[in-house]
């Protein structure tokens, strides 16, 4: 199987050296862990990190996530990388990783990873050589077609009635590898031999792989597409980014009035991180100071607290309890 799949093989092993690395960062199911590490994170993107369209192909959230994603990975990304060979398997696992990562961001600003998007392109590129080459595989075609619709059908039906599943990253993927499959899937085809007379004298079937033109073409033009719907996306994206700004803003001002200081600290930092209003930085820096100041972070308390100051939050309670906090810890 090492020989049969070093491409798939590579993916699994990067994978599972990526989650190491965030699990020794912090965690893997750490918000702020995934963000700095290449998550997909829209208010990066639309900043011109174009670069975590990439990235979030080998992150996974917690054990399970990398689990369920390693098991699919060797059952079909084995059987795509034994029928098209590695370069078109890589080709079609990147183009559709990518894909699904700019799907997702298109959908919304939220953090993502996961290989799901790639994964859903090893689907989307199995069903296109069963079916160009149906001649050749006979009824086991048809039965495995529909083996792999109702895995399809079914992992989509529970994206859209589970929570935590980007079903735009899974369709992302699906169609651009089913495009990368119509280009590059091997197929056989029939030469004939005729004689002088145009009669019929032999014929045989030709296994007929793509080249290594013909692939790197093929991704490169996805890429470039790609990279296109990804700019035009970040260029209307400021009011979005504002919008989900100030949802985070307030879970963690719920957070901070439920007492939750730690969730409370997360949710305004990353309020920090997706580009909000400068209008908005005074409150921001205010919970954040606040929540720092009930966990024992003194002096990261008193900083953020100056800055809240110097950004006059507009919300009168909100600066109120910042300068009476901040007067209790310069006066300790």
């Amino acid at each position: 199987m090492l020989r049969a799949n070093p491409a798939m093989w590579s993916v699994l092993a990067i994978n599972l050296a990526y989650f190491l690395l965030l699990e020794v960062a912090g965690g893997s199911e750490d918000i702020e862990v995934l963000i700095k590490y290449g998550a997909k994170y829209g208010p990066n993107i639309a900043d011109g990190q174009f670069w975590r369209l990439i990235t979030p192909m080998f992150m996974h959230i917690g054990i399970f996530h990398l689990l369920a994603n390693s098991v699919s990975l060797l059952i079909f990304g084995g059987i795509v990388e034994r029928s098209y060979g590695w370069r078109a398997f890589l080709a079609i696992y990147l183009t559709a990783g990518v894909a699904g990562n700019v799907a997702s961001y298109t959908a919304g600003p939220i953090v993502g990873a996961g290989a799901s998007g790639a994964i859903f392109g090893m689907l989307g590129a199995f069903a296109v050589y069963l079916f160009l080459n149906r001649a050749m595989f006979g009824s086991s075609a048809r039965g495995s077609l529909g083996g792999l619709a109702f895995i399809i059908i079914i992992n989509v039906s529970l994206g859209l009635t589970t929570t935590g599943v980007d079903n735009s990253a899974h369709l992302g993927g699906l169609i651009v590898g089913t495009l990368m499959a119509l280009r590059i899937s091997p197929r056989v085809i029939t030469e004939n031999t005729y004689a002088l007379n145009r009669q019929l004298l032999a014929a045989r079937s030709v296994y007929q792989q793509s080249t290594l033109a013909t692939i790197g073409t093929a991704t490169l033009t996805a890429f470039a597409i790609l990279l296109l719907i990804t700019v035009a996306v970040s260029r209307g994206d400021t009011d979005r980014n504002r919008t989900f700004s100030d949802e985070l803003t307030g879970q963690a001002l719920s957070a901070l009035l439920e007492k939750r200081f730690e969730d409370s600290g997360s949710y305004a930092r990353l309020a920090l991180l997706s580009d909000p209003s400068p209008d908005s930085l005074g409150k921001i820096y205010s919970i954040k100071g606040l929540a720092e100041a009930q966990l024992g972070e003194f002096d990261d308390a008193i900083r953020d607290l100056q800055l809240a100051m110097s950004y006059d939050p507009s919300d009168p309670e909100i600066r109120l309890l910042a300068e009476l906090e901040l007067a209790y810890l310069k006066g300790r």
